[in-house]
């Protein structure tokens, strides 16, 4: 019974966080490595992980925006992941870091049948350097004696996660909270300030022999002061060892990916990301390269694939 009256808490939280949900970074290896997506997956694929990205957009741009993350978590108990995520982003005048706590209990309804609820607490920091620019208002608070400014947050995330065998659905809340900039009267306002957002993701892998599958994913994306954007891929895989993928967001983006993984444990991916705008041609695209390493376990028990006949 008290199960049940937890599962119904949940529920609850985030049907009343639906109706309310800045942009944060998203980095297209959510794909292999949905950890740094939302708090729900961590711990559910291995007994303990490391990943080093490094994203750089629009590289043909001076001041373009670059991007650097960690994601570490592992399985202490079972049923449970504690992980962390940390994540410095600079973009011309903008900068943001952040670092999360993740934690996720994993619950089992029936065979093959599974609740994640996961948590996310952290500690963010934005910026902006106006030292090179020049101003009109010289009294302009946003411009102080350093020309810096800089406010640090206190938010939390969290997310609910249903999977059955390898299909996934999870509903989550990167940021649960506002924090208002305290110069919300200036035009700079928007660049420190932290708004709710809402995502939903949805991955499953169909199995075609055992061998060989093909991995869907579709995110969606809302957030406060920014149009909504949905991805949606697909990527096939051979014995996890070697994948290759294409995803399309809207705003007319493509992203191309492969990747392998040596002895089930040491991991490369590469992206490529480009636009059809006009300024394709001069943006030179987006790269973005992951190295992991991942610690199966003999333990570790992974789902059964779904296949054809389960249809």
């Amino acid at each position: 019974m008290h199960r049940y009256r937890l599962l119904l808490f949940l529920i609850s939280l985030f049907a009343l966080r639906i109706a309310n949900a800045q942009q944060y970074p998203v980095l297209d290896e959510y794909r292999i490595n949905p950890g740094i997506l939302a708090p729900s997956f961590t711990g559910i694929s291995s007994l303990f992980q490391v990943y080093l990205t490094q994203r750089n957009e629009w590289t043909g741009i001076p001041g373009a925006p670059v991007t650097g993350a960690v994601n570490i978590e592992g399985t202490p108990y079972k049923n449970m992941g504690v992980g962390t995520n940390i994540m410095l982003n600079k973009a011309g005048i903008v900068r943001y870091f952040s670092i999360n706590l993740n934690y996720a209990y994993h619950l089992q309804l029936a065979a093959d049948h599974y609740l994640h609820f996961g948590i996310s607490p952290g500690l963010y920091q934005n910026s902006i350097d106006l030292s090179n620019l020049i101003t009109v208002d010289a009294n302009d608070p946003m411009v102080n004696a350093s020309g810096k400014a800089t406010e640090t947050y206190v938010n939390c995330g969290a997310s609910l996660m249903y999977s059955f065998k390898t299909l996934n659905i999870c509903v989550g809340f990167p940021y649960l909270f506002n924090n208002k900039s305290l110069y919300q009267e200036t035009q700079y306002s928007n660049y420190l300030t932290m708004g709710t957002n809402f995502q939903a993701y949805v991955n499953y892998l169909l199995m075609f022999g055992k061998d060989w599958g093909m991995q869907f994913d579709v995110l969606y994306r809302n957030m406060q002061g920014a149009p909504w954007l949905i991805d949606a891929g697909l990527m096939i895989k051979y014995r996890e060892s070697f994948w290759l993928g294409l995803l399309y967001r809207r705003g007319n983006t493509i992203v191309a990916n492969a990747g392998f993984s040596i002895a089930n444990s040491f991991i490369l991916g590469y992206n490529y990301e480009f636009s059809g705008s006009a300024m394709m041609g001069k943006s030179g695209g987006t790269h973005e390269i992951t190295l992991g390493y991942t610690l199966q376990g003999k333990k570790q028990k992974k789902a059964n694939p779904l296949k054809l006949k389960d249809y």
